[in-house]
């Protein structure tokens, strides 16, 4: 399978991580597969997140254990304060992890939002994976929609963050989610090229 490199994960820089030929140009266009390029974009926004002060990232305890929490469940969807012309964006809940360190660890995935693509192919609608400090989602909910829905494509870019976590290569948001949604807006850009 050819490959090219984008993006590299370090803690205090982001320089290349390598995309599939699934995600590689045909007749010259850009054809992006959803759930794989968010994958890699969701692992390396956090990179970029522990520049621009929006995230935090484990020091020495990379230890997880799934949790539970009372207000925020698995299966959960919830409205939150979204960007400018995103309103009809949800975030449902899909895993709780438990970190000595961080403390509790909300995983969302988010749906109807919009990236520009300044080359005019494809723009994402969604994110399937997203990690978020507990304190960060109490400040950006409005208001629980629905319980025990079906989950997004999410595993996959949870298996990739949870990779770079243990390295300590990547953390979680502190910041609102449609502040991190704009990072993720601004990663997938200069990914292809747009910066």
């Amino acid at each position: 399978m050819s490959e090219i490199e984008i993006c590299q994960l370090r803690p205090t820089t982001v320089s290349c991580v390598t995309i599939p030929a699934a995600l590689l140009s045909e007749n010259s266009r850009m054809k992006f597969q959803k759930s794989s390029l968010f994958s890699c974009v969701a692992t390396a926004l956090l990179s970029l997140a522990m520049n621009a002060q929006v995230g935090v990232l484990p020091k020495k305890d990379v230890t997880l254990k799934q949790s539970t929490d009372e207000k925020f469940r698995v299966g959960d969807v919830w409205e939150y304060q979204t960007r400018k012309g995103e309103e009809r964006s949800r975030m449902t809940i899909v895993r709780i992890d438990d970190s000595p360190e961080i403390g509790i660890i909300v995983h969302i995935g988010v749906d109807n939002v919009h990236f520009a693509n300044c080359h005019g192919g494809p723009e994402p609608d969604a994110v399937p994976h997203m990690p978020f400090a507990r304190k960060a989602l109490e400040v950006s909910v409005k208001k629980k929609l629905a319980a025990g829905q079906p989950l997004p494509s999410y595993e996959d870019g949870y298996q990739e963050w949870r990779d770079a976590y243990a390295q300590k290569h990547a953390g979680v948001y502190l910041v609102s989610v449609a502040d991190a949604v704009s990072v993720a807006e601004k990663t997938f850009q200069k990914g292809i090229g747009c910066e």
